[in-house]
């Protein structure tokens, strides 16, 4: 075994300038969704033949009307690819079918059969916007996937802001705005919007894991909201594609965003719809989604400290009411 670099025989620059040989890879092959069924052994096999015709135009190998032949026998296949003659008949006949080659037959009175011709023909056109496209639309139907499949879960395994439509947080919010003859004000009663997440809707307590966070740089969140988080990184990640010079979402920055969730002040659904709203030319799209997400916790904040002022206004003024009808 190899102890260390030195021992390793890495390809010098002289190497690469002089003595190495290389041939140029059709990328559309790859790209493009019409190849997508080719073998990659037949995409190699077109290469290397489209790379052939240099030595045939080097050697006056053109037909009477300019078109380019090579001769590429079943033996080099074979060797090359390390295959049987069958295999190799099944590359050429796969190429062929994708039109990508046409193989001509030609005999001589002299020995028989000669190695027949073959002409290598074009691939379509490279569109590099197309293969965009197509690649965002392919991680959105994935994405939309996802989030169908945590619907559809049964209830008791539903994470929050995923199986809950925005509304129903809404409303739950807008119940504290009920007539003052009929609100209860024991108590219990006085809970806020913050507090929603110590419901039944996660029953795991995070008090077991409180202290592996102290000390620590990276933010604490319960491990019921990972999931979760993953899902809004993965959302963030293929909103950012077309992004220049954006990396995907870090574990820190997705427990930053987990803090919001944790502390109840924003559902999964409200960071993915802002997630969709990062201006196209924000020079800092994770800076846009926190500072958002900052502006909104501050907006339910203020809302929670009216609410609380409003319902100790009417507790006393009931129990004002109380002592004087008394």
């Amino acid at each position: 075994m190899m102890s260390g670099l030195e021992q390793f025989s890495a390809i010098t620059l002289e190497q690469m300038q002089t003595s190495e040989r290389f041939f140029p890879m059709a990328w559309v092959l790859w790209e493009d969704t019409h190849y997508q069924k080719l073998k990659s052994d037949s995409k190699v096999l077109y290469s290397m033949m489209k790379n052939r015709l240099k030595l045939s135009a080097k050697n006056g190998w053109v037909d009477e009307v300019g078109r380019v032949y090579i001769e590429f026998s079943n033996a080099e296949i074979q060797r090359y690819f390390n295959c049987s003659k069958p295999t190799a008949i099944k590359l050429k006949k796969d190429l062929s079918d994708y039109g990508l080659i046409y193989e001509y037959s030609q005999f001589s009175n002299a020995d028989g059969q000669l190695a027949n011709r073959i002409y290598v023909g074009q691939v379509m056109t490279y569109d590099a916007e197309k293969y965009k496209q197509e690649r965002l639309e392919r991680q959105e139907k994935a994405f939309q996937k996802r989030i169908e499949k945590r619907q559809n879960r049964p209830r008791k395994n539903n994470l929050r802001g995923v199986s809950k439509d925005l509304t129903e947080a809404v409303n739950n919010f807008d119940s504290n705005y009920k007539d003052s003859s009929k609100t209860d004000f024991s108590k219990d009663n006085y809970s806020s919007r913050k507090t929603e997440k110590n419901s039944n809707e996660f029953s795991q307590s995070a008090e077991t894991y409180q202290s592996l966070s102290k000390d620590q740089s990276v933010p604490f969140v319960e491990p019921q909201y990972y999931s979760l988080l993953q899902v809004i990184a993965d959302k963030y990640n293929d909103q950012m594609f077309g992004f220049p010079d954006v990396l995907t979402m870090t574990h820190n920055q997705k427990m930053k965003i987990g803090q919001y969730l944790s502390e109840g002040y924003v559902t999964s659904l409200e960071v993915l719809n802002m997630i969709d709203r990062i201006p196209k030319d924000s020079a800092s799209p994770l800076a846009y989604l926190l500072k958002s997400l900052d502006n909104l916790k501050q907006e339910r904040q203020f809302e929670q400290k009216r609410i609380a002022h409003l319902n100790a206004e009417n507790y006393y003024s009931v129990k004002k009411e109380g002592i004087e009808n008394g």
